[in-house]
């Protein structure tokens, strides 16, 4: 991992229940985006064999709140408003990535989309989140 493409501030963030579930970040920029990864692991799968769509969601929300904090220069922490995520095939290779952008950041909200991808890179969910902007202290 680059340490100018993940600053400090950005991989403190990665602690509780997203670390628990294996998540790395990769890179965190307000002009890039972020980009999160996770080994599937035995734990990650359904019935099915396939990526649990919790897990999913999961990574998806980790990475889009990312996004919106990191959108601008403040770094302003952000919380979940509403998330809209659609499932188009299931995560079943060995590693998946989950890639958010602004699509616009306000004075008190943030829209990201979020597009998550399998090992082929074959896009297998997207989302829209909108992250409401609190304040830091």
């Amino acid at each position: 991992m680059e340490e100018s493409r993940v600053p400090q501030a950005a991989q403190n963030r990665m602690v509780g229940f997203i670390a628990y579930c294996g998540a790395e970040l990769i890179k965190c920029s307000p002009e890039e985006g972020c980009e999160t990864r996770v080994v599937i692991q035995p734990h990650h799968r359904n019935f099915y064999g396939n990526v649990h769509g919790g897990m999913i969601s999961t990574l998806m929300d980790a990475t889009a709140g990312l996004t919106a904090s990191f959108a601008g220069p403040e770094q302003r922490p952000a919380v979940t408003r509403s998330a809209d995520i659609h499932y188009f095939l299931p995560v079943t290779g060995s590693i998946m990535t989950a890639l958010g952008h602004v699509i616009r950041a306000g004075k008190t909200m943030c829209l990201v989309y979020v597009d998550v991808m399998d090992d082929k890179d074959t896009i297998c969910a997207t989302g829209a989140f909108e992250y409401f902007y609190v304040d830091k202290h």
